[in-house]
């Protein structure tokens, strides 16, 4: 009984929404003196909603919107975290809120006020959204246009007949061309609120009481809006529209089927609860087999009611929307279960009603898919239900249902199994993914070459798909192992042969800072036959966390984030130069120019947080418009992973401020620069010694892949807490290139964010292996001052005898003569790096200082 692959299922399936309303633009969001936010979870409005804050609804709410914004769950302190949020990133917010939805139908005629169009919802789905044309509304724009053009005093029954038969022609066009237009995909009445569901359902012989009806409708309305709210002429509406839905039907039968949404049972108080029971529509329902009705929002109190016609009139739907988070979490499973006691899974639709504000969107579907969750897995347990027809049904509500009676023809963004436990785990992982995200429309392959530049590939989904399957196979020119930041190739390199990239699905994470519909994931490289590649920088990392988990060793690493907001500008020449976007600055402080800085820095924490990075600390640095982030820690390869998604973040949140977020490791000599230190810890540390005494012993070579250019050695000097001069470790002393911070738990400093990282670490674990596995005494000791700063005596008695290299030449000299480091890195990546790295030293050297600076900025 594998439970899990339905708990999975119910809680990703991509959703078809069968009906909401639009959402308030950004202006309105907050606006709630006019729209009470506390509406969410109540349909009272005016002093009964003042009780709402009482509820166990809102209760529930206020601890899941908590967890949303990352707040307390006091109601002031919610809605205090939305308003941030809503300020900074609307956008997100709604992304956020819509996440899993595929398509929403829309019932935009409930106001035409602070709202945005039906379309604009569309940036949030994986497809376009779809009209719900709201009959009501026709019905009074329609008058108004009669009224519009018909001049004449009121007057005796000829003119009433006149307007009648000019509204009659009127109305029939409006809902005739609806039909036949593709973006309206059903119809609404809300007669449950106006006059009740004991809808006429059939014509009078006398039409007097209509016509009557019809004139005081008009006369209630001159001078202002037009409603319609009288009985005779509602039934009409409602008659009336089902007459040419069938009749267009009728005409084609395989037109596209547009059924008549019916709000049933909850509501305010405008609605008499007697008239609400849907029972009243049973006459309607058998008048006309040729529509289908969709009896909204569970039809609660009258569920039982709507089930029975669900079962049986095969032109029937029971929608379960709304109530979810209307009442409590009981009450929703009590709905959820008396729906299915007859009612057809395949006649059961999911909706969230979600109107004006995206939080309606996220709990209805949130507390949905728990309470379904819930009941289903109850339902197997009891015998009732089979995994796989658990599943189906899960599908089905979520999705298909909907998809049928409305005839959307929607795909799924991605199938690779039909909601059934993949037998390919990396297929599974996708399957889940899109689940998750089904507006993800492309998936970014990147992949980090030498120089430390990100290279992509980007694939519509369904392609990606086949990479996946190994139905296809991404081909990447031998040459990039030795290719520059322009593209251009070192001697050795040669256009000749290709490796493969291959994706590794457990770092896939949607794009985030910046409007994209797509994912990125990293990759490793394979050859003609699948096996792995020597010069694979990922590959390297792995294969050495791999030989020291032989030796009981397991790694752990963890990143720090150190980026210079600049501002760009244009000089004198008409160039453009970066400049700090913050002065009045300095480490740990918050000053009046630091505060301006806190909605961005709050924003990325916000937004890495949301794909599941969230960060530990963030603070000012010491140069003005530096900051750091402290990442969450992994194995070595999800923490390189995670820094460099992180570091995309950083990069497309400054860029949409106008700001460019830099790595340069010391863009302004005047001013501290930004390193990218990395924290690791082995376990147990019982091998410390020997792992450190290999890190100490081969530290000029490894330096060769932390401090990539020769600017990364302009920040590491003595007195600027960077790690000093000399090979040498301290415990909490930030002055040696390790810091030791605890038993098996160092702080590496020489590092920079000009360093391919899984190449640094696996420099830095691999000197550590070959200490532990030639078990080296560890000579050099534990130093607690700047060891530029002691005398040649004192450094000697500490086992302190070598310098760090000065430039990049000196230590890949060091990594050239270092071919133990070689044996362990690979002899591939070693000889391809220092080609590489010379070849781009030259050019570097030969770019005029400033050009130097800028271009650097420009690219790191």
């Amino acid at each position: 009984m594998n439970l899990s692959a339905l708990q999975s299922l119910i809680q990703t399936h991509p959703l078809i929404d069968n009906h909401a309303h639009n959402i308030l633009t950004r202006d309105a969001a907050c606006k709630y003196s006019k729209y009470p936010f506390e509406q969410i979870i109540s349909e009272a409005q005016g002093p009964a909603l003042h009780n709402a804050p009482s509820s166990l609804p809102l209760y529930r709410a206020a601890e899941q919107l908590a967890a949303l914004y990352h707040c307390s769950s006091d109601w002031d302190h919610v809605k205090a975290a939305r308003d941030e949020w809503v300020q900074r990133d609307y956008d997100g917010l709604i992304r956020r809120c819509l996440q899993g939805t595929h398509t929403l139908l829309l019932d935009d005629l409930l106001t035409d006020q602070d709202i945005e169009s039906y379309d604009w919802h569309d940036r949030f789905t994986a497809s376009s959204t779809k009209r719900i044309v709201r009959i009501e509304v026709l019905a009074a724009q329609t008058i108004a246009a009669v009224m519009r053009d018909d001049t004449r005093a009121e007057g005796d029954r000829a003119v009433v007949r006149d307007r009648w038969d000019s509204f009659c022609q009127g109305f029939e066009r409006r809902v005739s061309e609806a039909i036949t237009d593709p973006a309206v995909v059903g119809f609404k009445s809300v007669i449950c609120y106006r006059t009740g569901l004991n809808v006429q359902p059939t014509e009078d012989d006398d039409d007097t009481p209509l016509l009557e009806s019809f004139a005081r409708t008009v006369n209630q309305g001159q001078g202002s809006a037009y409603r319609v709210e009288d009985k005779r002429l509602n039934d009409w509406v409602v008659r009336q529209t089902l007459n040419l839905l069938q009749s267009a039907k009728a005409a084609n039968a395989s037109a596209p089927n547009k059924p008549l949404q019916l709000h049933t049972g909850l509501g305010d108080n405008d609605i008499d609860l007697v008239l609400a029971n849907p029972a009243h529509l049973q006459s309607l329902i058998a008048q006309f087999p040729g529509v289908d009705f969709v009896l909204l929002h569970s039809s609660y109190p009258y569920t039982r009611e709507a089930g029975y016609l669900a079962c049986v009139y095969p032109n029937v739907y029971l929608d379960l929307g709304e109530v979810f988070p209307m009442v409590s979490r009981d009450a929703q499973e009590s709905i959820l279960r008396e729906s299915l006691e007859i009612v057809p899974t395949t006649r059961l639709l999911w909706s969230t009603d979600g109107h004006f504000f995206p939080e309606t969107f996220y709990l209805a579907n949130k507390q949905f898919r728990d309470v379904m969750e819930t009941v289903f897995v109850d339902y197997v347990h009891k015998g009732d239900f089979t995994v796989d027809r658990a599943k189906q049904a899960a599908a089905d509500i979520l999705f298909h249902n909907s998809n049928r009676a409305y005839s959307l023809n929607e795909r799924l963004t991605f199938e690779v199994s039909t909601f059934a436990v993949s037998t390919q785990p990396s297929t599974a992982t996708l399957d889940a993914f899109m689940r998750g995200n089904p507006d993800v429309k492309y998936i970014w392959m990147q992949f980090i070459d030498y120089t430390n530049t990100t290279r992509v590939r980007m694939f519509p989904v369904a392609e990606f798909a086949k990479i996946v399957q190994k139905q296809r196979r991404i081909g990447i020119c031998s040459c990039l192992q030795l290719m520059l930041q322009d593209d251009s190739i070192t001697p050795e390199g040669s256009v000749t042969g290709q490796f493969y990239m291959e994706p590794d699905l457990a770092t896939l994470r949607r794009n985030v800072g910046f409007d994209t519909k797509s994912a990125t994931v990293m990759t490793y490289w394979k050859t003609e036959e699948g096996e792995p590649l020597d010069g694979c920088p990922r590959t390297a990392l792995q294969r050495v966390t791999k030989q020291l988990r032989e030796h009981d060793i397991e790694v752990t690493c963890g990143f720090e984030i150190e980026v210079m907001f600049l501002k760009p500008i244009t000089n004198a020449e008409g160039e453009t130069d970066y400049v700090p976007a913050v002065k009045n600055h300095s480490w740990s402080q918050m000053t009046s120019d630091t505060r301006k800085m806190v909605p961005l820095l709050e924003e990325i924490v916000d937004t890495l947080t949301s794909i599941g990075i969230p960060p530990e600390q963030f603070h000012s640095e010491s140069a003005a418009g530096q900051f750091e982030f402290v990442l969450p820690p992994g194995s070595p390869i999800a923490a390189v992973d995670t820094l460099l998604k992180a570091r995309q973040v950083v990069t497309c949140i400054a860029e949409q401020h106008g700001l460019r977020a830099t790595l340069h490791p010391r863009p302004f000599t005047h001013a501290a620069g930004s390193a990218s230190h990395a924290h690791v810890s082995i376990s147990p540390p019982t091998k410390e010694d020997p792992f450190l005494a290999g890190v100490m012993r081969h530290y000029p070579s490894l330096i060769a892949f932390t401090l990539a250019q020769d600017t990364s050695y302009d920040r590491v000097q003595s007195g600027l807490w960077a790690g000093s001069e000399w090979v040498a470790w301290g415990t909490q002393n930030r002055e040696t290139p390790i810091r030791k911070i605890s038993p098996g738990h160092w702080e590496l400093k020489t590092l920079d964010g000009l360093a391919n990282m899984y190449l640094a670490m696996a420099a830095f674990l691999s000197a550590g292996y070959m200490g532990v596995q030639d078990n080296l005494p560890l000579t050099v000791k534990d130093c607690t001052h700047d060891p530029a700063k002691l005398s040649p005596q004192d450094r000697q008695s500490l086992g302190i005898t070598t310098q760090l290299p000065k430039s990049v030449s000196q230590s890949l000299d060091a990594l050239e003569s270092d071919t133990a480091l070689h044996s362990v890195i690979g002899e591939t990546i070693v000889q391809n790096y220092i080609s590489v790295k010379r070849m781009e030293s030259k050019r570097l050297h030969d770019m005029d200082a400033e050009v130097r600076r800028k271009w650097l900025i420009e690219r790191y």
